[in-house]
């Protein structure tokens, strides 16, 4: 009975020596943990979608942990990586959604902050083959670096509204801005006619925005087709005719200071408006039953005026930890690889930037389809109005130029606000 139980004893001693032995052979990867902060934090399906994408990284990278720090919009998102930078804090990861190219995104690069991601798009070609050549041409410096990616593309013109225009008689979406102007009066006459509160257009801030952008591209502008021009200059012959068309245009329109994109776009899916100001990605946002087709901006020689832009997406802080750096990087190339960008594409409605990907009527629906094929088709490509002026300048020009077309402060007044600034 005792040699029986040294026996039993002595073969578990071994069992789990054993043991021991295997598990120093196949010892458990170091769980690295980085922090994202980001702006898709609200209830929308396009932001709800966007955060699911994020967590599914751990399932392929399970040696990473990642920290979602969720916040409700991009602007929250710089307000708050701006408190951190302050007290010295350097996120991990950061995603702008455009927002911040003169302010985080300047600071972090001049302060040494961002990491160079060059250097590994350069060691990985499948990462390389990921990256869009439009960013690159955008965000490269002139010393060979480049601080930010963004996983989606900005392409805009705007949504119109089918049926009301066929019942106003317009056949076709206005090519050139005389066009424009008719669309506008033939529109109101049908409002009148119906005796409804329909209106061409609704301006808001950004409606307004994109408007001036397009009508000082027409106009030569040169300094307004690139990116980083800091401040709208007021002063010129090309914003003097501007401004002309915007005056010409607030006669057929409802001028809206404090409406939002939101906003906008319930009095479009209502029908209360016939034209509606946003990027291609708007279309989840459109009543699928509302009869919607987009359309460039119109332009003297009548090819149209779109805009396409990579803007600030992702930062990766340089922490100065190098496992939390490269841990970051796979985060990045991650959300650029093919199977991701078609996710972004199929569940949020927005263009991935992956070079790869195509749209097409099977991975898109018809609408969609034939938005992104009219911005491309556009005689004129232009940066959206957050590459272009920086957001107080953009802010303030906005604000005062909605007053002066309805009429609260004179030109001098305006002009005086805007040289102020």
């Amino acid at each position: 009975m005792k040699r029986n139980s040294f026996g039993y004893w002595w073969g578990l001693v071994l069992l789990c020596i054993s043991c021991l032995l295997l598990g120093c052979g196949k010892q458990q990867k170091e769980i690295i943990e980085i922090t994202m902060i980001h702006g898709w934090g609200s209830t929308g399906a396009d932001h709800v979608a966007m955060r699911q994408i994020y967590e599914d990284f751990e399932k392929e990278h399970p040696w990473i942990h990642l920290n979602l720090l969720s916040m409700p919009s991009s602007t929250d998102v710089v307000d708050k990586v701006g408190d951190l930078l302050t007290v010295g804090e350097i996120p991990d990861i950061v995603f702008t959604g455009g927002e911040g190219r003169e302010s985080i995104y300047r600071f972090m690069v001049q302060k040494g902050y961002a990491v160079d991601i060059m250097p590994y798009i350069k060691e990985d070609k499948e990462f390389a083959g990921n990256v869009s050549p439009f960013i690159l041409k955008s965000w490269e410096t002139e010393n060979g670096k480049l601080y930010t990616v963004s996983d989606v593309l900005l392409m805009s013109g705007y949504w119109y509204n089918q049926q009301i225009f066929s019942a106003a008689g317009i056949e076709k979406a206005p090519a050139t801005w005389d066009e424009w102007f008719e669309m506008c009066r033939k529109v109101e006459e049908l409002s009148k006619e119906r005796n409804s509160p329909l209106m061409p257009i609704v301006l808001d801030k950004e409606h307004v925005a994109y408007l001036t952008a397009a009508l000082l591209v027409d106009e030569g502008d040169e300094e307004a087709a690139k990116i980083g021009n800091d401040k709208i200059n007021v002063n010129t012959k090309a914003f003097e005719h501007t401004l002309e068309k915007l005056e010409k245009m607030s006669v057929f329109a409802r001028l809206e200071e404090e409406y939002n994109y939101l906003d906008t776009l319930s009095d479009f899916n209502k029908g209360e408006s016939a034209v509606y100001i946003n990027g291609v990605w708007a279309n989840t946002m459109i009543d699928e039953d509302l009869p919607a087709a987009y359309a460039a901006f119109p332009s003297e020689d009548g090819n149209g005026i779109a805009a396409r832009s990579a803007c600030v997406g992702y930062i990766l802080g340089n922490t100065g930890d190098e496992k939390r750096i490269a841990a970051s990087v796979e985060f990045l190339k991650y959300m650029l690889s093919d199977v991701v960008a078609e996710k972004i594409l199929t569940s949020t409605g927005q263009i991935p930037s992956n070079p790869n990907i195509e749209i097409t009527f099977e991975n898109a629906s018809d609408r969609m389809k034939q938005a992104v094929d009219c911005v491309k088709e556009a005689g004129v490509i232009m940066e959206t109005p957050e590459n272009l002026w920086n957001r107080c300048s953009k802010e303030v020009y906005e604000k005062n130029v909605i007053l002066y077309l309805k009429g609260d402060i004179s030109e001098e007044e305006f002009r005086k606000r805007m040289s102020e600034e």
